[in-house]
């Protein structure tokens, strides 16, 4: 049997991070040496994670943990695996057949449970695609970071807020926590769509969604589902405008650090 697994986009493991497990460029099938293997009833052990489908190994590792895009690879070993519940591990040796691409139809899978009146499918895998693509940020135009950041602000109704640039998303992350316990940019916004998916339970979603370099992504989505359902009055697209575009042009982060002022960085 085939099963999936998730990397990030430097090939590292999603959740338990460490170093590369292969260097970028090698060719396919790849394999990987035997470990050890957790072989009792848990849940979650060691061994070669993967899961069943791409749908399940997406809604366990993420879209983008790391911040960028999540890479999905098909796997095999002829050593048995080992299912608990939706996840799979093997003592391997584990042998990479190759990359897959995160389809349209691995995204609606992934994502039907949120569809419904006012939001077809095909709307949602639309705009998660949309913030995978501008999160591998495919350029580096720093007057479009500019332009995007202006517009959000605009948008969310703080046109009187300045920008200040950091030398790196680190420098500008010690601003922020200078500040002590103040939100990100979104939290006000973002906030009844967030009570909303608390009590409707969607943590599964939000927590495919999740990351700690990507939050403007999940606040985004989050917004833009409450308020295509019909559970807020806000614009779909409020927290998406300008932003989304500043990442694709190479934004790394957006963040508050005093006051009116919004610190960003592309490095």
């Amino acid at each position: 049997m085939t099963y999936y697994k998730i990397l990030t986009h430097d090939l590292r493991p999603p959740i338990q991070g460490g170093d590369p497990l292969w260097e970028e460029g090698v060719s396919f099938p790849i394999l990987l040496p035997a470990v050890l293997l957790d072989e009792s009833e848990e849940e979650c052990g060691a061994g070669w994670n993967a899961c069943r489908s791409p749908s399940d190994a997406l809604r366990i590792a993420g879209l983008w943990r790391s911040g960028l895009p999540a890479r999905l690879f098909e796997v095999e070993s002829e050593s048995p695996w080992i299912n608990r519940k939706d996840k799979s591990r093997t003592a391997g040796p584990l042998r990479i057949l190759r990359e897959i691409p995160i389809s349209d139809e691995i995204l609606a899978d992934l994502h039907r449970p949120l569809a419904g009146e006012g939001l077809p499918i095909e709307d949602i895998v639309a705009e998660v695609q949309a913030w995978r693509a501008a999160l591998a940020r495919p350029r580096h135009d720093r007057e479009a970071v500019i332009r995007g950041l202006k517009e959000a602000l605009k948008a969310r109704g703080l046109a009187d807020w300045s920008l200040q640039e950091f030398p790196s998303a680190q420098d500008a992350r010690v601003a922020w926590d200078a500040m002590g316990a103040m939100g990100a940019m979104a939290a006000i916004d973002a906030s009844a769509a967030r009570d909303i998916w608390e009590a409707w339970d969607a943590r599964d979603a939000w927590d495919t969604w999740e990351a700690r370099d990507a939050k403007d992504a999940r606040d985004a989505l989050m917004v833009f589902v409450a308020a295509r359902r019909g559970w807020t009055k806000q614009d779909s697209l409020l927290l998406t405008r300008g932003i989304r575009e500043a990442y694709a042009a190479g934004l790394k982060v957006a963040i508050p650090v005093g006051e009116k002022i919004l610190g960003w960085s592309v490095k």
